[in-house]
């Protein structure tokens, strides 16, 4: 899912969607997405094997997060501000699954801090921040 998410950052980055950098032009990125989504496909099965149902539906949320920013990237919704929300909604996904993870394999303590996106430093300059 992360090199998928990357792909399609770069492909939104070339669509001048906010706090993307290294741009990707769009017929690049569509066949890395689709290659990604085979390798994708094929580590899905080891979830599922593993994986509880509660585990295996954060997963899935997951996924669909990301599905939702590849849209954007792929030219099919384009305002910036539904950009944002999806990005930050992959990253709320992504901890979730993080943390059902590490449950069900039985790591202890609490999973790694979240990388909510943007990050910090990106919303810094933002109009209407109080800067």
């Amino acid at each position: 899912m992360k090199q998928q998410l990357s792909v399609a950052q770069r492909m939104g980055a070339a669509r001048g969607f906010p706090h993307a950098v290294d741009p990707l032009d769009t017929e690049q990125g569509m066949t890395q997405l689709a290659e990604n989504e085979v390798r994708r496909a094929a580590e899905w099965e080891s979830v599922l094997l593993i994986g509880d149902a509660e585990t295996i539906g954060a997963a899935r949320e997951w996924h669909e997060a990301v599905w939702n920013v590849e849209l954007y990237a792929r030219g099919l919704k384009d305002d910036h501000a539904g950009w944002t929300r999806a990005v930050q909604q992959v990253s709320r996904a992504r901890d979730a699954f993080y943390a059902l993870a590490r449950r069900d394999l039985d790591i202890a303590g609490p999973p790694p801090p979240s990388g909510n996106w943007p990050r910090v430093w990106q919303r810094e300059d933002e109009p209407g921040d109080g800067t």
